[in-house]
């Protein structure tokens, strides 16, 4: 069938919708609990393995008396600021605020929404940018999480929208959902902002930790036109690909900046394959300006310690070098 359809594309009929091959192939790695990467490499998701060491370190974490603590770190959240020099920013945009929330996971923390929603009252931003996984569990009902992500929204003034991506614990039913909050969900697209006859360009990429598919690097390859881009994927580990296609600026999250660090920050676990050195914060690679959400929820355990959750408000500015 997939050959046939090929053939037509050739004879000169309309091709493939590229949301229907997207959301074809998804849904086949999803229901066959399969884990792709680039260049082919497949796998099984080991969710029972995971879950046994969550369980475990919650045990360990009773034993020594740490849990309620990591609780009550994981509900002090907050809003962190950073400037963002960059280079080849059009002057149009020199200023321009961006707020980038990641890894939610409404789900596992009840009142998160509302207590997010609290700290970002009367703020104004441009855009704001949404870098996945916004409930708990990979499978099943998401209802609750988009209620919840529907009273922050309520809460967020952004000049040119909300643009989100999917993480690796969100499924490819719940884009339609998304999209009925008013998100411009960016499934391997592209939308282009205008001021002053200058341009920039928000591209979004399916999650690359487990749901990689070549239309990821496709879609980094048709806007490599000259445009000033900031990619939106939900993990760092697409780094080498932007890098080489030109994107200058790649915000991600997924790593929750480890959630269980050691003091200073330094992470135990990151759930990365490469760019663990990009784990957190703001990091380069070759031209590419990088930043690592360690996003607003937590995953597995509520729990957090030496890494508090956070939102990120980011000023973009022109190189004064330029």
């Amino acid at each position: 069938m997939f050959q046939e359809l090929l053939s037509s594309e050739e004879a000169g009929c309309d091709p493939i919708p590229s949301r229907l091959l997207w959301a074809t192939n998804r849904f086949r790695m999803e229901t066959e609990n399969r884990r792709t990467r680039r260049y082919g490499k497949h796998g099984r998701q080991h969710w029972v393995f995971l879950h046994v060491l969550v369980v475990l370190l919650k045990i360990l974490l009773l034993i020594f008396r740490l849990y309620r603590r990591g609780l009550r770190n994981a509900r002090r959240i907050q809003v962190e600021s950073i400037d963002l020099c960059l280079e080849n920013l059009p002057p149009a945009f020199d200023g321009y605020t961006i707020l980038h929330i990641s890894d939610p996971h409404f789900d596992s923390m009840p009142g998160l929404a509302r207590q997010a929603a609290e700290l970002l009252d009367g703020r104004d931003v441009d855009a704001c940018v949404l870098t996945g996984d916004y409930r708990r569990h990979s499978h099943g009902l998401h209802r609750r999480a988009m209620e919840d992500l529907e009273h922050l929204l309520n809460h967020i003034s952004a000049r040119d929208g909300v643009f989100g991506v999917l993480g690796n614990h969100d499924d490819c039913h719940m884009v339609l959902s998304l999209e009925s909050l008013g998100i411009r969900m960016l499934i391997n697209e592209h939308a282009t902002l205008e001021r002053d006859g200058q341009r920039i360009r928000f591209v979004g990429v399916d999650d690359v930790h487990y749901y990689f598919t070549d239309q990821a690097v496709d879609v980094l390859e048709r806007t490599d036109d000259g445009t000033f881009r900031i990619l939106l994927v939900h993990s760092p580990e697409l780094f080498v690909e932007a890098a080489e296609l030109g994107i200058n600026l790649y915000l991600c999250g997924h790593t929750h900046g480890g959630q269980v660090c050691l003091p200073g920050g330094v992470p135990i676990i990151c759930h990365l394959d490469k760019g663990r050195r990009f784990a957190r914060g703001v990091w380069r690679h070759k031209q590419m300006t990088g930043v690592t959400n360690r996003g607003l929820g937590a995953s597995g355990l509520a729990v957090r310690y030496n890494c508090p959750g956070h939102m990120l408000l980011l000023r973009l500015r022109r190189d004064p070098g330029e």
